[in-house]
């Protein structure tokens, strides 16, 4: 401790205080009201969607999608389940072999080579 110097006692200048308040109130800058932008901004993005539904931005039209698509969608989306689309088909087993061999391509091959050697 012998070989810290000894600091002095903190003095404020002579009228620090009385001028803070001067000082603080020169440096703060007045804020600007942007409240103006806020409505200008709105009025641009409704003026936009207006002109845009106007040239007919937003007009789509339906495009037509095949029997098969559609059924795929009304299955894909759990609409109609497998034994409703064999209900709706005529020949239910044709449709379940046209599957198979859609699903399975080298299903016959493979029977078909093993029947010869299966013994």
């Amino acid at each position: 401790m012998k070989h810290l110097p000894k600091l002095k006692d903190f003095q404020t200048p002579e009228g620090y205080f009385d001028r803070l308040p001067d000082q603080i109130l020169a440096k703060a800058t007045p804020r600007r009201s942007y409240s103006w932008t806020k409505y200008a901004a709105a009025a641009v993005v409704l003026l936009g969607l207006g002109l845009t539904w106007q040239l007919g931005g937003f007009d789509l039209e339906d495009q037509p999608i095949s029997m098969d698509e559609e059924a795929n969608l009304y299955i894909e989306s759990q609409v109609w389940t497998a034994e409703d689309v064999l209900s709706l088909t005529d020949n239910p087993n044709a449709l379940l072999d046209q599957i198979i061999e859609e699903e399975m391509p080298a299903y016959d091959e493979m029977w078909v080579e093993d029947e010869s050697n299966w013994f």
